[in-house]
C-alpha cells in the first residue's frame, strides 16, 4: 500500500468528451470535507497539514481561465476563492454534510479534477525521542478508527514510518535501546529508510544522520 500521509485523492475528475460550453458539476460536500473535519478532533496539534487543489486533467496543459469553485448549501450559495496555482481553502461544516452540501465546479467534462492532499509535518533537528519521531504514526491510527465508527475493531493500523532525507549522501538512523543495544537503519539509494512503527520505543532517543525531508507512515 502506498504511503497514506501524502497521499492526493482526487474527488472529480471528467474524462468524457467536453461540451462548448461550461456547466455547473457537483461533487457531495461530504466526501471533500470528512477528512478534515475528522482531523479536526483527533489532531488538535496539526501534525498533518492538507490542501485542496483544483488540477487539469491529463488532457488540458493547464486551468481553464474562468474556473469557478462553490458550495451550494440550503439554497445558499457560498462562492470559494481559488489561488492562481489551483489552491482553494474549503469552510468546514458539520451541518453541511447534514443537509446534503454539494460543492459544484463550472466546467464541463474532461477539463478539471478537484485533490486533496495529506501530509505530515517533519520533526525538526537530528535528535529527538522515537515518539517525537513517529508522531504522525498514532494520530494516522486515530483518524482512521474514527472515520471506521462501528468497524474500528477492522481498521488498518500503521507498519513503518518511511523517513526521507536526501538521496545524494547515505543517511542513517540510529535508535538507542534502554538495555543499551542499538538498532540502525540505512537509507536505501532514494534516500528512504522504512522505519518499523513499534509504539514501545516511543520514549528511547533516536539519532539521526542528518535532518529529514519528508515522513510518511505506511499501513499494513
Amino acid at each position: 500500500m502506498r504511503p497514506f500521509a501524502s497521499v492526493a485523492l482526487l474527488f472529480l475528475a471528467f474524462v468524457t468528451s467536453a461540451p462548448a460550453r461550461a456547466e455547473w458539476r457537483d461533487i457531495a460536500y461530504a466526501d471533500m470535507a470528512k477528512m478534515p473535519l475528522m482531523l479536526k478532533k483527533v489532531d488538535p496539534q496539526r501534525v498533518f497539514v492538507y490542501f485542496y487543489k483544483a488540477v487539469p486533467t491529463q488532457r488540458q496543459p493547464k486551468l481553464p481561465p474562468d474556473l469557478k469553485l462553490q458550495v451550494l448549501t440550503g439554497g445558499q450559495v457560498i462562492p470559494i476563492a481559488v489561488g492562481g496555482d489551483g489552491r482553494f481553502d474549503l469552510p468546514l461544516r458539520e451541518d453541511w454534510i447534514d443537509a446534503g452540501a454539494k460543492v459544484q465546479v463550472n466546467q464541463p467534462k474532461g477539463q478539471v479534477a478537484v485533490s486533496f492532499t495529506l501530509n505530515a509535518r517533519v520533526p525538526p533537528g537530528t535528535r529527538m525521542s522515537y515518539g517525537q519521531l513517529t508522531e504522525c504514526a498514532p494520530v494516522l491510527e486515530r483518524g482512521i478508527k474514527e472515520m471506521a465508527g462501528l468497524m474500528s475493531f477492522l481498521a488498518p493500523r500503521v507498519k513503518q514510518i518511511i523517513l526521507k532525507f536526501d538521496k545524494a549522501v547515505p543517511q542513517s538512523v540510529t535508535l538507542a535501546l534502554p538495555d543499551g543495544s542499538k538498532k540502525v537503519w540505512t537509507s536505501d539509494a532514494e534516500g528512504l529508510v522504512r522505519l518499523p512503527w513499534e509504539p514501545d520505543w516511543n520514549s528511547d532517543p533516536v539519532l539521526l544522520s542528518a535532518p529529514l525531508t519528508g515522513i510518511d507512515p505506511q499501513m499494513k
